[in-house]
């Protein structure tokens, strides 16, 4: 079932006609130690009842927009992702289901890039295969770590033995756009455990690669045993040296380091990913799924029942919204495009957001300059590999 639609004109000028969707399923085999998102122990009956809310969500989007109040009702969207959560826990059938959903309340565009998180665990040759058939063009692998006791200690539910079997069976089944998900600074790995992660990576030939430093959240398994001493924390000083050996090795093979975590050959990017950087509009759907488009910030309620309730009685489960002033969504926007690879073109934010930052912050500029975390060439802003360690130390200066 590929997605084909016929473009529309958008509701409101100023703002790219072509948004994201996103599509998140919370369930889960098992929790990993260091998730915060919101995620639930998947059950079938509880799934099943929570896809048909999920239906009913989407269903009545276009008349809620009204209501929420959204204004991208009518925009053509060029991505979907399917987040969570493990959202390859869906039947081939039910995948096929929420696909028909997104269609009957958008237009697609005919290039859409279309994403589905895959647990290795879950990547069978059968259902990687009927995924493929549906029109999913774009698989991100949760793979983590290539050492099973790395797999073992953050509770994932797959081994490197299944991780890799899982980017042959997606071959084998025709994706040609692959991205691997590695978690670098977890307790206990070496400079030489995370060379050899980036080593296997890349010898599995991916098209993207997402590689995040561990973040320690609030509230999960992680953080209790850290704060218990039953594992080691992770040294700032190995983390460095973690970053610039990616920047090194994957450069070397021909990846672009188009934003801080994420690294693609040409051509690769994740397009849905790019929109939350460039401060594009995106509609979300499911419990704690977060919106935006491109003037308020929106949110679901993140209590399974509430959603249920609230899909139930109203149509769709937004609890808040939030309009920031123009200097907000300025700083947002400049925050987020530093990210990036190619930086911020200040004109352009000036023009967009009212807010000249040659004139009101020319002190943090050279000073950043200075200090070695920012360089501005071709009038275009971007932090340097250094800057890219100490980012949050760049942000702070613009606040």
């Amino acid at each position: 079932m590929a997605v084909t639609t016929t473009p529309r004109t958008p509701t409101r000028p100023g703002v790219s006609a072509r948004l994201g969707v996103y599509v998140h399923f919370p369930f889960c085999v098992t929790k990993c130690t260091y998730c915060a998102f919101v995620t639930r122990s998947y059950d079938a009956d509880g799934a099943a009842r929570y896809l048909a809310a999920l239906e009913t969500e989407l269903h009545h989007f276009p008349e809620t927009c009204a209501t929420v109040p959204l204004e991208f009702a009518t925009f053509q969207a060029d991505t979907l992702y399917f987040g969570g959560g493990t959202p390859s826990r869906m039947t081939p059938a039910q995948l096929e289901r929420l696909l028909m959903a997104c269609r009957a309340a958008f237009d697609f565009a005919p290039d859409t890039e279309i994403t589905l998180e895959v647990n290795p665990g879950d990547a069978e040759p059968e259902r990687l295969e009927a995924c493929r058939n549906l029109g999913i063009n774009r698989l991100s692998l949760g793979v983590q770590s290539f050492f099973d006791r790395d797999l073992a200690l953050t509770g994932r539910d797959h081994n490197t033995h299944v991780a890799r079997q899982a980017v042959h069976a997606a071959r084998r089944a025709g994706f040609d756009n692959l991205s691997l998900d590695l978690i670098a600074g977890l307790p206990g790995q070496t400079l030489t455990d995370w060379r050899t992660n980036l080593l296997e990576a890349l010898a599995l030939e991916p098209e993207h690669l997402s590689l995040y430093l561990l973040e320690v959240k609030e509230g999960t398994t992680l953080a209790r045993q850290l704060a218990a001493g039953r594992l080691p924390l992770l040294d700032d000083d190995l983390a460095a040296e973690m970053y610039l050996l990616t920047l090194e090795l994957l450069g070397e093979a021909g990846f672009e380091a188009y934003e801080i975590s994420n690294f693609a050959r040409a051509g690769y990017h994740a397009r849905h990913n790019l929109k939350y950087w460039l401060d594009l509009p995106y509609a979300a759907f499911g419990v704690g799924a977060h919106g935006y488009d491109g003037v308020e910030r929106y949110w679901n309620t993140d209590r399974l029942e509430d959603y249920f309730t609230a899909v139930d009685s109203r149509r769709h489960a937004v609890v808040a919204r939030t309009r920031r002033t123009p200097h907000e969504r300025w700083h947002e926007a400049l925050m987020l495009g530093l990210r990036l690879d190619e930086g911020v073109d200040p004109g352009r934010l000036q023009s967009g957001y009212g807010v000249d930052l040659w004139r009101d912050y020319a002190a943090a500029v050279q000073e950043l300059q200075s200090a070695g975390l920012l360089t501005v060439t071709d009038e275009r802003l971007r932090l340097t590999p250094r800057g890219r360690l100490l980012s949050n130390e760049v942000f702070v200066a613009f606040s």
